[in-house]
């Protein structure tokens, strides 16, 4: 099975792939391995140039992990997970990773009005949205869970749009 692990940066995607790998025996292809300086991409990238390069180096039993990996369009791709946070928890996570404030905000907005979720729904059929808030043992043993036994992940129900008017105060308040 090749799996797509995507999500707002901060969701968990890097720590939730490793896990989740180690445990089925995958790979993970981490695409920011691709795109940072002195690596096959340096700068700039295309979509086109991410769906070459992943295409190059998917193989069975691997997920390939980025805040992108939702938009590859290769049919190798057996299931697109889409990781989930709670937009204050993920203004921690990144504030604590040193990202401007900017950032921070577009990136909180994006995920309280389900951006990645709804870009990865409008292009597969084979998405399935798992929440990363509190628990990375939780989210692990979900997927797990389904590649092994065909078990579904929780049902997601969160709606963090109510967060959104938060987040604009937080922000745009300096």
């Amino acid at each position: 099975m090749i799996i797509s692990l995507s999500g707002t940066p901060g969701t968990g995607k890097s720590a939730l792939g490793a896990n989740v790998a180690r445990k089925l025996g995958y790979d993970v292809i981490e695409l920011s391995d691709f795109i940072k300086n002195g690596s096959e991409l340096e700068t700039e990238v295309s979509l086109n140039d991410l769906n070459h390069i992943s295409n190059s180096k998917m193989k069975e039993n691997s997920i390939i992990v980025s805040h992108l990996a939702h938009l590859l369009t290769s049919n190798k791709i057996d299931l697109f997970i889409v990781l989930r946070c709670d937009p204050r928890e993920l203004i921690k996570r990144l504030k604590k990773r040193g990202y401007p404030n900017s950032k921070v905000y577009d990136n909180a907005m994006f995920e309280a009005l389900d951006g990645t979720y709804i870009e990865a729904v409008e292009l597969h059929k084979n998405v399935v949205q798992i929440d990363n808030t509190k628990n990375l043992n939780s989210a692990v043993r979900q997927i797990v869970s389904f590649v092994e036994n065909g078990d579904p992940p929780k049902k997601f129900n969160k709606d963090y749009s109510k967060y959104l008017l938060l987040i604009e105060k937080l922000f745009r308040s300096r």
